[in-house]
């Protein structure tokens, strides 16, 4: 009986424990960066603005530069372009930007035109391959700007060039090149595996579809569509017809 108790207890204990779910993966930045967005949403719906914690899959990360020094009774900020990053994560992922220690104002200043910086996986301790882009510089007051929409404009013309040189379907000519919705609808479809464009598709025609599996680029495909108008749904549903 001793022997039938300790084995159910046993059993209870594995039971638990494989029952946990996953962790999210996290990604970090040390105090001379901030993280601005994650897949275009604020860092604070995630955490902070130096630490976020991100479902396993690919992201869209906007970091920037972002020192502060101060000299006497001197206080200067410095500021780099926003830069976007495509990272792909896995599961209980701990991803780190790591960065050079910048103490005088000349390294600043440098970091401010071209920041330095690598993406380190912290479990293997190695550097990681990542994709980046950086926001034209634009004079003015930067708090006007809307970067949302600058990152959105950067990432659609990335993804049209890409297609272009590509043999995915054409883009659909009855639309501007502009419409940023309709270029971010085709970027996250071009993404998206077999079985995600399937559902894609079954979403077009019934928006109350919801796949078994769930997946950025189904949720960010859904979203653009949602956010265009009926002109540029169109459009996208011309251009999966050529697909």
């Amino acid at each position: 009986m001793k022997v039938k108790h300790g084995f159910s207890a046993v059993v209870m204990f594995v039971s638990c424990f494989t029952a946990l779910p996953a962790m999210a993966a996290t990604f970090e930045v040390p105090r001379s960066f901030e993280i601005m967005y994650v897949d275009l949403e604020s860092s604070r719906q995630f955490g902070n603005d130096f630490k976020v914690n991100v479902d396993e899959g690919p992201h869209q990360i906007v970091v920037r530069f972002n020192k502060i020094l101060r000299s006497g009774g001197d206080t200067q900020t410095f500021q780099s372009e926003p830069i976007v990053l495509d990272l792909q994560f896995q599961s209980d992922t701990y991803l780190s930007l790591k960065a050079p220690y910048i103490s005088t104002v000349s390294q600043a200043e440098d970091n401010v035109k071209e920041p330095q910086f690598s993406i380190v996986d912290e479990v293997s301790g190695q550097e990681i391959d990542y994709k980046q882009q950086m926001l034209t510089k634009k004079s003015g007051l930067q708090n006007t700007r809307d970067f949302v929409t600058e990152v959105e404009r950067l990432t659609a013309k990335k993804s049209i060039n890409a297609n272009a040189s590509s043999a995915g379907p054409d883009v659909a000519p009855v639309r501007m090149s502009d419409d940023v919705e309709l270029q971010m609808m085709q970027f996250w479809y071009n993404q998206s595996d077999k079985v995600t464009r399937k559902n894609i598709r079954v979403w077009i025609a019934d928006d109350l579809y919801k796949p078994e599996v769930s997946s950025i680029q189904f949720e960010m495909s859904t979203f653009w569509f949602n956010k265009a108008d009926k002109q540029s749904q169109q459009a996208f549903q011309q251009w999966l017809i050529k697909e």
